[in-house]
């Protein structure tokens, strides 16, 4: 009898612990978001970070080359941060594509842009070349770059005008990764020379360079465990993942998982996917895409690959827009979720199921709007194209309409909203986790 009702109350918890995941799963899945517009008069913004120097400024690039400054109160300031339009050549694909702050910038006010420069190709059959450089912020205004002080990092010959990927940014180890596109084509396809798989060019790779070094020829050296770096006769030393397409836009989880980061990789005409940067990894591009094969004669054929976290096909959306996964306070009920998006317009969450280990993704939606009253909205531009986080950890997008006419928005919870005093306290703590 005792036994019979020891299982009875071992199987009436176990009842209790399954309806309340039903109840947090259900909780999770009703969450839809609203838009608070901070700005309408950009012209084809693509960028959005933050210093972390503790000024909560957030810098908002467009793809001629300019970089506006927005203050904690969603002000834009009158001159723009940096103006590099005479350097940078604008069209197609091309253009101002990376930004990224050195973590010390709150002293040494270095930070780093990606851009496809109006120099001639070194060889003529290419089509430009796209440059890494440094700059610093002025020492008496800085709000202001000090554009005097652009040093040439690294500059990559490209073959056509399209998949330059530019996503720049600092690791939890301090090394600078740069996201390379495979090259492009005069199609869509892309990657006719084979360059994601060749391991002697640096198109469709990640790379990762120590930029507080000079090398003897270079403005920057190796790493020491880069992974292929006792491999250089077949090797680029600087490569740390490849076989991308053209990763387009990255989040870090600096609060959990040792800073781990989550890209977007844009695919041809089936699958948009979502991969989880490891170092020494191949991701399968141009044998595979998404989950499938795309060329038969090399799928499966260069070596263990690295599948994605995450895929869906191009009945849903045609262009994955990497995220940034929340880690702020205002919006408690989006923590440690990934948002991302599709430039046809489409929002997801994403986050990690670490029973199953599998990533559960679902499409984010827009409120009511009953429930999205001023300031907030439930519309935004649909060509997403960008999102980034301030020094708190809220999330924002940039999206613009068929004219390239771009808004910046913050996404907001209307249904819970954490205290902003209490905040205050997580927006230390982001900064010195970050």
């Amino acid at each position: 009898m005792y036994k019979l009702l020891i299982m009875k109350s071992v199987l009436l918890l176990i009842l209790v612990f399954k309806l309340g995941l039903l109840a947090q799963q259900l909780k999770k899945s009703l969450v839809c978001i609203c838009m608070e517009e901070l700005s309408s008069n950009l012209d084809n913004p693509l960028i959005i970070q933050n210093a972390g120097d503790g000024t909560e400024r957030l810098f908002v690039g467009e793809l001629k080359g300019i970089v506006h400054i927005f203050n904690q109160n969603g002000v834009k300031c009158t001159k723009p941060f940096l103006n590099i339009t005479d350097k940078v050549s604008d069209s197609r694909e091309k253009g101002l594509l990376g930004l990224a702050f050195h973590p010390n910038f709150w002293k040494n006010r270095r930070f780093f842009v990606y851009y496809s420069s109006r120099a001639i190709p070194k060889n003529p059959s290419d089509d430009h070349v796209t440059h890494l450089y440094e700059f610093r912020a002025s020492g008496r205004n800085p709000d202001i770059a000090d554009t005097s002080s652009g040093r040439l990092i690294m500059e990559i010959q490209q073959p056509f005008n399209n998949h330059n990927g530019g996503e720049i940014l600092f690791g939890d180890d301090g090394y600078l990764y740069i996201f390379l596109g495979d090259g492009g084509t005069p199609g869509s396809e892309g990657d006719p020379r084979g360059n994601a798989q060749n391991t002697m060019s640096l198109l469709g790779k990640v790379l990762r360079i120590d930029i507080n070094k000079i090398g003897k020829r270079k403005g920057y050296v190796i790493p020491p465990d880069n992974p292929f770096i006792k491999q250089q006769r077949t090797f680029r030393p600087e490569i740390y993942a490849y076989g991308v397409r053209n990763i387009w836009r990255c989040g870090k989880d600096s609060v959990r998982h040792n800073g781990r980061v989550l890209c977007g990789d844009v695919g041809h005409d089936k699958f948009e996917e979502i991969d989880v940067l490891k170092k020494g990894a191949n991701y399968g591009w141009k044998g595979r895409e998404g989950f499938e094969c795309y060329d038969n004669k090399t799928c499966g054929k260069t070596g263990p690959e690295v599948k994605p976290v995450f895929v869906y096909s191009h009945d849903i959306g045609n262009a994955v827009i990497g995220g940034q996964f929340y880690s702020g306070c205002l919006n408690p009920r989006l923590r440690h979720f990934y948002i991302f998006g599709d430039f046809s317009g489409i929002l997801f969450l994403l986050h990690e199921n670490p029973r199953i280990k599998k990533w559960i993704g679902r499409e984010l939606r827009l409120c009511d709007s009953n429930m999205c009253t001023p300031p907030l909205n439930n519309t935004y531009e649909r060509r997403i194209t960008s999102f980034g986080i301030d020094e708190s950890g809220e999330v924002y997008m940039v999206s613009k309409d068929d004219e390239n006419r771009g808004k910046l928005y913050r996404i907001v919870d209307p249904v819970r909203n954490g205290n902003p005093r209490r905040c205050k306290a997580a927006k230390a703590l982001y900064r010195k986790r970050k």
